[in-house]
């Protein structure tokens, strides 16, 4: 028995002859009723009886078995819709983690935009530390991962996804907010906000001001970059950050400025390598990708070598 046999059955139950349901199959008559005869075989039972010169007749056993296959009809077409949808990305789950510099000033943007063209797809966002990050993608948790670099670990591929030079944010007003870049030199004896002393960018920070004979004074320190756009908005202290989150805070008042010595912000993309990548996580990358080239060409992110 297989789904071609059934679906002739179905045609003759619902047509009420071979010849009918042969026109409604594109079929000929003879392979219709070849169709009938191998499903008769299989089941043990008679499910229509042929008289010469009358109308087909449909036995008890054939109306019942009718019922059950119309049932597992219903099954077979919501599993064609499944499939349909997988397949259109008008539905499924997309599993992303990042740590919270890209997670609250990048991918909200670029999830409202694959959402505007993927309304199906339920997005799971999870915001934490890189190296909670980088561990569940090692763990093939989640799909998509943003976080900074770290040494190769088994079950994870990695690739740089973005880079950009440090800025120096202010509070409104500040008495070097009229400068167009600001030197290390210039925030010797400020108060200053610092990153975690575990974050890599903070041991550059720190080999900026030495060289530059700078000695800032850090009155905070915290790991998340969104945390010190909002002590700086509060004028605890200004601080070295990078553009993608310090220009989400602009409209709130915060004074970015250019830095000078260089120094770079990156980030990196974690997927998992023991598992292929879905249809909706390749989407979702595009779209990134799509995002993180607007950036580029706005000059808050460099392109990559």
């Amino acid at each position: 028995m297989n789904l071609r046999q059934l679906e002739t059955f179905v045609a003759v139950m619902k047509s009420g002859s071979i010849s009918r349901a042969a026109q409604m199959l594109h079929l000929s008559q003879p392979a219709v009723s070849k169709s009938i005869a191998e499903l008769e075989h299989a089941l043990g039972f008679r499910l229509f009886v042929r008289t010469r010169g009358a109308a087909l007749g449909v036995t008890p056993e054939a109306e019942a078995f009718s019922f059950e296959v119309e049932r597992s009809f219903v099954g077979i077409e919501a599993l064609k819709r499944a499939a349909r949808d997988i397949r259109n990305m008008t539905s499924g789950n997309l599993r992303i983690a990042a740590l919270p510099a890209l997670g609250v000033s990048f991918l909200p943007s670029v999830i409202r935009e694959f959402q505007n063209a993927h309304s199906g797809v339920l997005v799971q966002l999870q915001t934490r530390s890189s190296a909670t990050v980088r561990q569940w993608i090692a763990n093939q948790q989640f799909e998509i991962g943003l976080a900074t670099r770290a040494r190769e670990m088994p079950g994870i591929d990695m690739a740089p996804f973005m880079r950009c030079a440090g800025a120096c944010v202010l509070p409104p007003g500040h008495r070097l907010a009229e400068r167009d870049v600001i030197t290390a030199r210039d925030l010797d004896g400020e108060d200053f906000i610092s990153l975690a002393a575990e974050d890599p960018t903070r041991r550059r920070v720190d080999r900026a001001f030495e060289a530059a004979g700078s000695e800032p004074r850090i009155v905070v320190e915290t790991q998340y970059a969104m945390t010190i756009c909002a002590l700086v908005l509060q004028g605890v202290g200004v601080s070295i950050l990078n553009p993608v989150t310090a220009d989400d805070h602009v409209q709130h008042g915060l004074v970015v400025r250019p830095f000078e010595p260089r120094i770079e912000f990156e980030y990196m993309l974690f997927t998992p390598s023991l598992r292929p990548t879905s249809q909706v996580a390749q989407r979702f990358l595009e779209f990134m990708v799509a995002k993180r080239e607007r950036m580029i060409e706005a000059g808050l992110v460099v392109a990559l070598s």
